[in-house]
């Protein structure tokens, strides 16, 4: 997600230590965490959402595509009412 290194989380963790103090700094850092999680939660929903979006986009451009096609190219009514009565 991010491009940080240990040196750079090192020295975020020593300054946080230092403007926050050693009393407050857990109840931070779980904070933080539960907001991370939940952007990360929120982008994985939206992503989900997108892809599902453009699924169905797909499948009704692929059913636009049939229709366009066997428009009037094909009689499929002789054909089911054969296979329904099959001593016709």
């Amino acid at each position: 997600m991010f491009d940080i290194g240990f040196w750079e989380f090192a020295l975020i963790a020593i300054v946080a230590l230092v403007v926050v103090g050693p009393d407050r700094l857990p109840g931070m850092a779980r904070t933080a965490g539960q907001l991370i999680g939940r952007a990360k939660r929120t982008m994985r929903e939206l992503k989900y959402d997108l892809e599902h979006e453009v699924e169905l986009e797909e499948i009704d451009r692929l059913k636009d595509d049939i229709t366009k096609k066997l428009d009037g190219s094909i009689d499929i009514e002789p054909a089911i009412n054969t296979k329904d009565n099959p001593g016709t």
